[in-house]
């Protein structure tokens, strides 16, 4: 269960990197937020496979 929540607060930081981005500092360093969101959606697959390769296993 901890994967699961794992990639919700993941995705859920690539929603906020995205909005600051946008909001806060009005686009200036969205090259930087497209490298966070990049980093962050990698990191949120690692989790994915790790959910889907531990979860069947633990019933």
């Amino acid at each position: 269960m901890k994967y699961v929540w794992g990639m919700y607060i993941l995705m859920a930081m690539m929603v906020v990197v995205t909005l600051a981005s946008e909001f806060i500092f009005d686009g200036e360093y969205s090259a930087i937020a497209s490298w966070a969101v990049v980093m962050l959606f990698f990191f949120g697959s690692i989790f994915f496979a790790n959910a889907r390769y531990y979860l069947p296993r633990e019933k």
